[in-house]
């Protein structure tokens, strides 16, 4: 017998009309090094980001000729997110900061301990109303790239914007423990 569904069926599973890409909200830790004080949690002009991906590998084992799959290590994909840029760059600097804490552009030394510089950053889904429907919490992170902000007479009517990758060492978020 074949599977019918109406239209109404259809739209039923679309209740307060669908996750919508273009609502969400992005949170940025900073560590102490960088910012100080109330300032450790800013949410700048995030244009655009990503909910992360997370791949598991396959170990394949033997087995009188043939190869049997078997689930592998999990390893989490670095992160990218696009700015927009304020015009007091803030943003920026701060991601800049972040780097320099790590590595000095002059001074080619840094904070030793891995735990000073990791921070935890979050990016919630929001409904139409602004409430958070969902939430991905990525664990243990730090930038590394804080891309280039192109610059150009012929860039009339547009925001400057640049990229801020970072290295994640795991993300949990509602789906997951």
């Amino acid at each position: 017998m074949p599977y019918e569904i109406g239209i109404d069926d259809f739209i039923a599973r679309f209740e307060g009309g669908g996750a919508r890409p273009n609502l969400y909200m992005v949170r940025f830790n900073f560590p102490g090094g960088v910012e100080s004080g109330e300032q450790t949690q800013k949410t700048y002009l995030c244009k655009a980001a990503s909910l992360p991906e997370s791949t598991i590998g396959t170990v394949m084992v033997p087995f009188m000729g043939r190869s049997v799959k078997v689930s592998g290590d999990k390893e989490f994909a670095d992160w990218t997110v696009t700015m927009l840029a304020d015009t007091d760059m803030d943003g920026r600097k701060s991601f800049e900061k972040w780097m320099d804490f790590m590595n000095g552009h002059v001074s080619n030394t840094g904070v030793a301990n891995p735990r000073d510089y990791y921070q935890n950053l979050s990016v919630d889904m929001l409904d139409r109303n602004g409430e958070v429907i969902f939430t991905t919490e990525l664990k243990l992170c730090f930038p590394t790239n804080v891309g280039e902000l192109s610059l150009g007479y012929d860039n009339n009517d547009a925001i400057a914007e640049y990229t801020v990758t970072f290295a994640v060492n795991y993300w949990t978020s509602d789906g997951t423990a």
